[in-house]
């Protein structure tokens, strides 16, 4: 799997910091000044685990989220992780157009996209990889075991070896290990080496697919047998027989029911009829009375509008006239709008407007005779009002006849019903209770007839299942033991794994010597020549812990080698946390040269698309000739009281101040 690191963005209370990485990235210098937490940050921001046991005072106090930039295959993917939380924002392009996410980083919650199968960090990164997530089986014993994803964490196990358990655990292969890890491991191993083939992980999910749906048409058909059990339906026949002697029921009580009808019906009485049709009259004549009624109000409503309206208008014209005759003798020395002097102006002209004075009189003629239209037009609309008030009035005396009429044809009417229907509901009311009954039965039994003929569908899929299910775990078992029987890939490892530990000079290793992993363990073990089968030198009989260190690196990195020859599915990605730890550079120089000349080798030979990140005390350059990029950071912590900006080579939270 492509897998590239290209930046680290750290967000601290007061600095942002960007770390950039090359082909190879190597962090040195002494302890205190971030160095780990750089590796321990990309596997925070790749779902790993960064509580506050984790974390060192410094980040305690001041880390607030990381970003990290990557490359996947070829698509590029950005993963940013706040403080304390177990969600990621992953922005991407997926299927080809932008996307952004927030996405568990390790415990699922249900799909986070639709249909995609995609639940965590580690599916998305499949998905990005054009990879099918592998699954193996979560028993190791039992054929028909459910099948459990192999999420990217279990294969980051081999791409990142962390400070912590670089002396302690063996990639949890070892016998200390938490045993659900110890058996994560094993299944990551087996994967790598080829005893998981892809035949064999494809067969795998067919058969735990065909014994689910097996188990859920079993689980269907004999719930569907227990619920008819209890209606006393058992088969087929017998739900026939109930159904025939229901129907036969049926067409006696319908053929009893109709001739009731008939004779009911020679004895209804005339008058129902004749007082039906009045009573249908009455309704009609009440709701057209009703109607004008309401259409009368809409009226006289507008016309009392409008009479208002000329009143209201006859008093401002009044107004305007008083006003007029009052100002009619005023001369006016100011501008009555604006209080500016006026103009002067000769005596035919009025001193306020400029025009000639007219001679024609104004005032009573046109106030005379515009009351007098005014007040014609008021005893108009008055007349109209008292024509539609007196309508009215009218309308709901004959109203209240008709309703009184209608009361007295409606009783009437429900005393002969009432003879009519007594009649009738003696003579049938049993037959119709029987009827409804009969009705009521075939129906439920039309509803348990669909459930009868699912259940014959259902056992038929069974019989199937079970056939192919067989088919599959042959099929299964013989590529198993292909797979298993191929050691081809595992004895390649142990060679790979020998060769590393002589590259890097590891004391007490030697040419002839004989690396064993045997199954189930696949604990790597080396003896001696001629040593027998007494002198076996594993990771837990390691006695120097500079020794155990070493041993675990060589064998990460032969797994890379190996899964680089086959084209496993492993991250392109090797971090290193401290080779050294527990031992000195200096003391043991030809140890600590030979191994990281074997990664400046191997990176530019076999494991040149793997990217390298190691973090250590002191830094080994690698050769002028070196063909990859090349990037070194030396790094070192703030003295307390010292000032910072002064720092060469300033630690990663930049303005720390070391306790």
């Amino acid at each position: 799997m492509r897998f590239v690191l290209q930046e680290l963005h750290v967000t601290f209370k007061k600095s942002k910091e960007t770390i950039k990485f090359a082909d190879f990235t190597y962090f040195y210098g002494p302890m205190g000044a971030g160095k780990s937490t750089i590796a321990r940050l990309v596997d925070f921001c790749l779902g790993g685990h960064f509580g506050e046991k984790e974390m060192t005072p410094a980040l305690q106090s001041e880390f607030v989220s990381a970003s990290l930039s990557l490359k996947v295959e070829d698509t590029e993917l950005n993963l940013r992780r706040d403080s304390g939380s177990n969600l990621i924002r992953a922005n991407c392009t997926y299927e080809n157009e932008p996307f952004e996410v927030m996405i568990p980083a390790r415990t699922s919650n249900g799909e986070v996209i639709p249909k995609s199968g995609i639940e965590v960090l580690s599916d998305l990164i499949y998905v990005l990889s054009g990879r099918t997530p592998p699954k193996v089986r979560k028993s190791k014993i039992k054929e028909d075991s459910d099948l459990a994803r192999l999420s990217l964490r279990d294969l980051l196990w081999y791409c990142y070896l962390d400070q912590d358990s670089m002396d302690s655990s063996f990639f949890h292969l070892d016998g200390d290990a938490h045993p659900h890890k110890r058996l994560k491991s094993r299944d990551v191993l087996r994967f790598l080496v080829g005893f998981h083939q892809e035949q064999v992980s494809e067969l795998e999910v067919k058969l735990e697919r065909q014994r689910a749906e097996r188990v859920k048409c079993e689980a269907g058909a004999q719930a569907i047998k227990e619920a008819l059990s209890e209606a006393e339906i058992a088969t087929e026949v017998e739900f026939s027989g109930i159904r025939q002697e229901l129907e036969r029921k049926l067409a006696a009580v319908d053929a009893l029911i109709l001739s009731i009808r008939e004779d009911i019906g020679s004895t209804k009485p005339h008058a129902m009829d004749g007082l039906q049709v009045e009573a249908r009259a009455l309704a009609e004549k009440s709701s057209a009375i009703e109607e004008a009624s309401r259409e009368l109000k809409e009226v006289l409503g507008r016309d009392k509008s409008h009479r208002n309206e000329i009143l209201s208008l006859s008093t401002r014209f009044r107004r305007s006239q008083s006003a007029r005759e009052v100002l009619s003798g005023v001369n006016f020395e100011d501008c009555p709008q604006c209080g500016r002097d006026l103009p002067q102006r000769t005596s035919d002209d009025c001193s306020v407007c400029g025009q000639k004075h007219s001679k024609d009189p104004t005032g009573s003629l046109d106030e005379a005779s515009a009351e007098k239209d005014m007040d014609a037009r008021v005893a108009e609309l008055n007349y109209l009002i008292k024509c539609h008030e007196t309508a009215l009035r009218r309308n709901d005396r004959i109203l209240r006849e008709l309703k009184a009429q209608k009361t007295l044809v409606d009783s009437e009417l429900n005393r002969v019903a009432r003879d009519y229907d007594s009649a009738y509901l003696s003579a049938a009311l049993e037959s119709e209770k029987q009827r409804a009954a009969i009705l009521q039965q075939l129906s439920d039994l039309y509803r348990i007839e669909v459930l009868i003929q699912k259940i014959g569908a259902l056992n038929d899929r069974v019989e199937r299942l079970i056939v192919e299910e067989r088919n599959t775990r042959s099929e299964l078992k013989d590529a198993r033991e292909k797979a298993e029987k191929d050691t081809q890939n595992i004895s390649l490892l142990k060679k790979l794994f020998l060769d590393c530990l002589l590259r890097s000079k590891l004391s007490g290793f030697y040419a002839d010597d004989c690396v064993e992993m045997k199954s189930p363990h696949f604990l790597p073990e080396v003896t001696s020549a001629g040593g027998g089968d007494l002198a076996v030198t594993s990771f837990s009989n390691l006695g120097s812990g500079g020794k155990k260190t070493l041993f675990k690196c060589c064998f990460a990195v032969a797994v890379h080698r190996l899964a680089s020859k086959i084209g496993a599915l492993l991250p392109t990605i090797l971090i290193i946390d401290s080779p050294m730890k527990n031992t000195s550079e200096r003391q043991n120089r030809e140890q600590f040269e030979g191994f990281i000349k074997m990664l400046y080798e191997l990176s530019q030979k076999e494991l040149s698309n793997t990217q390298f990140v190691v973090v250590d005390k002191e830094l080994f350059a690698p050769p002028s000739q070196y063909s990859r990029l090349f990037c070194s950071r030396q790094m070192q912590p703030n003295e307390r009281g010292m000032d910072s900006k002064k720092n060469p080579y300033p630690p990663l939270i930049p303005y720390h101040q070391d306790k």
